[in-house]
C-alpha cells in the first residue's frame, strides 16, 4: 500500500499512521448541539451508524488498515484493505441508503 503525503488541507486519511491525526478534535471543529436542542433532526442518526472491526494485522507499525465495516441499521457488511476503500464504502452505502423525506 502506497501512502500519499500529506498536502497543505491535512493530513491523508487513508494513511494509518494518519488516521489518528484526522479524528483529532482543533479549536475550529463546531461543537455539535446536543440532542435536545433539536429533537427533530438528531445530529447523529441511527441510520447512519457503522461499526469498523480491525483485523488482527492492522496496527502503525505494519501500516495495514484492513478491516470490516457494517452498517447496524441494514446489518449490510463488507470488507476493506485501506482507509480509501473503506470511505469509499461507507459513502456508497450512505448513498444506497438515502433517500428523500429519509425520517430515521
Amino acid at each position: 500500500m502506497k501512502s500519499k503525503k500529506p498536502d497543505s488541507k491535512g493530513p491523508d486519511p487513508s494513511s494509518l499512521s494518519d488516521f489518528a491525526a484526522c479524528s483529532e478534535p482543533t479549536a475550529s471543529d463546531p461543537v455539535e448541539p446536543t440532542p435536545a436542542a433539536n429533537p427533530i433532526a438528531p445530529t447523529l442518526p441511527t441510520w447512519k451508524a457503522f461499526v469498523i472491526q480491525l483485523t488482527h494485522d492492522t496496527t502503525p507499525e505494519s501500516g495495514i488498515f484492513a478491516g470490516r465495516v457494517e452498517h447496524l441499521t441494514s446489518g449490510r457488511r463488507q470488507r476493506f484493505a485501506s482507509g480509501k476503500e473503506l470511505l469509499s464504502m461507507v459513502m456508497r452505502l450512505l448513498r444506497d441508503l438515502d433517500a428523500p423525506g429519509k425520517d430515521q
